[in-house]
């Protein structure tokens, strides 16, 4: 008669999908280090520029 209760929002197992809806493409994963590396080859070109100018 009683319907049953419901658990809370915490209990409840999370369906997960197989894939995720949408993919990663392959090359973003290379982004963040080549914007790491291009600048920190910026950093030593502006050392080198500025310390050559004594």
């Amino acid at each position: 008669m009683c319907a049953r209760p419901e658990p809370p929002l915490a209990v409840r197992p999370v369906p997960r999908a197989a894939e995720p809806l949408t993919p990663e493409p392959v090359m973003s994963r290379y982004v963040a280090p080549l914007g790491f590396t291009l600048a920190a080859v910026w950093v030593a070109v502006l050392f080198v520029l500025a310390s050559g100018t004594h």
